[in-house]
């Protein structure tokens, strides 16, 4: 057996040595660190979440989102609930009332590029409250009819309205169509419950109907107030834009159109006494 060159085996060495110290630096490496980004547009705390353009406060759980027609707000993750085969159980000291059943295709865009039903009336009376919102059914793609039962952020969220109401903002006078500081009553992942056995049921995430302070511009007595801010309610889309696809649909690639998803949204909520829940809402 022929004896390597000293130069050679020499130059063997230093590249086991340098592959070692590859390994050993590799072992020492830390795991990359993931930055989160500062969202400065709605003052401290917020951040944007990853791989999207929202601003989240993860102390508040306030979620914004820059909108055509303006910042759009919600509350995430959604709120955490219960499963219930027996909705009207859950108002335990008042009662359960029906917002409605809902098809993909009641849905119209809002100014803030959302899905929205037309208001439903839902009548309280003196010092009651939403104290919980539930929902069944959902909307799905009928060529996957699988279920899922995840908390992801495609929420169906109910929101109170009052489009007569004119709010001073900066001294002009604006419609504001969303009560609570556009703020959701409630939100529930419509991949939590689409093609589930249950309703889903949450406490609600901001007071309704709320009362709002009455002022005077100068030259118009808008209301003698204090007056009910969101006389009606209802239920919208969530985060996103469906990718600038129309609202709750799917993409037929035989037929080239878009096809409204299929399945039907039932909504109930609890009205209770709000004297029963201190420190509740907004």
């Amino acid at each position: 057996m022929k004896r390597l060159p000293k130069a050679l085996l020499m130059s063997l060495a230093g590249l086991v040595g340098l592959a070692g110290l590859a390994k050993i630096h590799h072992a020492q490496t830390p795991d990359a660190v993931e930055y989160v980004k500062i969202c400065s547009l709605y003052g401290a705390g917020f951040h944007y979440v990853p791989g999207t353009d929202y601003c989240q406060n993860d102390v508040t759980g306030d979620t914004r989102e820059q909108t055509e027609g303006g910042t759009w707000r919600t509350i995430t993750p959604y709120e955490a609930g219960k499963w219930v085969t027996h909705p009207e159980q859950e108002c335990e000291s008042g009662r359960l009332v029906k917002v409605g059943n809902f098809l993909s295709t009641d849905f119209t865009l809002n100014v803030w590029q959302k899905g929205e039903t037309q208001p439903v009336t839902v009548r309280v009376n003196g010092n009651e409250m939403i104290t919980k919102v539930i929902m069944s059914g959902g909307f799905y793609d009928p060529r996957i009819p699988n279920r899922h039962g995840a908390n992801d952020t495609d929420g169906l969220c109910l929101r109170s309205i009052d489009p007569t109401l004119l709010e001073n903002i900066g001294g002009n006078l604006i419609n504001l169509p969303f009560g609570n500081g556009n703020l959701p009553i409630g939100c529930i992942a419509n991949s939590r419950i689409v093609n589930m056995p249950a309703a889903y049921s949450i406490s609600a995430t901001s007071a309704y109907p709320d009362v709002d302070s009455s002022f005077t511009d100068g030259t118009q007595t808008v209301v003698a107030g204090p007056y009910l801010y969101g006389k009606q309610l209802v239920v919208t889309t969530d985060l996103g834009n469906n990718g600038g696809a129309p609202i709750l649909t799917y993409y037929n690639a035989v037929t080239e159109l878009y096809v409204p998803l299929a399945g039907k949204l039932s909504v109930s909520v609890c009205i209770e006494d709000g004297r029963n829940f201190s420190n509740f809402g907004n």
